[in-house]
């Protein structure tokens, strides 16, 4: 199935303010309520290592626009370097986006100008769907590094 960007967006900003780690049961489709009693969309398991790995991600600042882009890991070759290094911070959590901590050692100004960041798609077959706002940028560069350098 070919899905555009624009549409997986579209679905991204309709989701409520939450995260959904990845799922480790593949006896049964995941579904448990959202924050606001809503269930997140049934998705058919598929084991790991057999699906694909690609999200579509946003970020917007402050009320602007947001800004979006299509992450592809399945993809042996080209995209450069961040690219590379976005799969491989997205690998080491298993496509929890939720886990991801890039340099927690960073020293960030008190500086609030909210990043909201959203990530859906699958990581290995898995459904992905997260969703984080973070102070400014540097506290989300600080957590996802290169991930959401749209």
């Amino acid at each position: 199935m070919i899905v555009s960007a624009g549409a997986m967006f579209a679905l991204a900003t309709a989701l409520p303010t939450t995260a959904a780690p990845v799922s480790d049961n593949r006896s049964s489709p995941p579904v448990s309520p959202a924050p606001d009693g809503r269930s997140q969309p049934p998705v058919a398991a598929v084991p790991a290592g057999e699906g694909r790995s690609s999200l579509a991600l946003s970020v917007s600042v402050a009320g602007a626009p947001a800004k979006t882009a299509f992450l592809d890991c399945d993809r042996g070759h080209g995209g450069g370097a961040a690219l590379t290094t976005s799969c491989d911070m997205i690998r080491r959590v298993g496509g929890d986006l939720s886990k991801m901590a890039y340099d927690i050692d960073m020293i960030c100004t008190d500086e609030y100008a909210p990043r909201t960041v959203r990530a859906i798609g699958t990581w290995e077959g898995r459904f992905v769907w997260f969703t984080k706002t973070y102070d400014n940028g540097c506290e989300m560069t600080a957590l996802t590094g290169a991930v959401f350098s749209i």
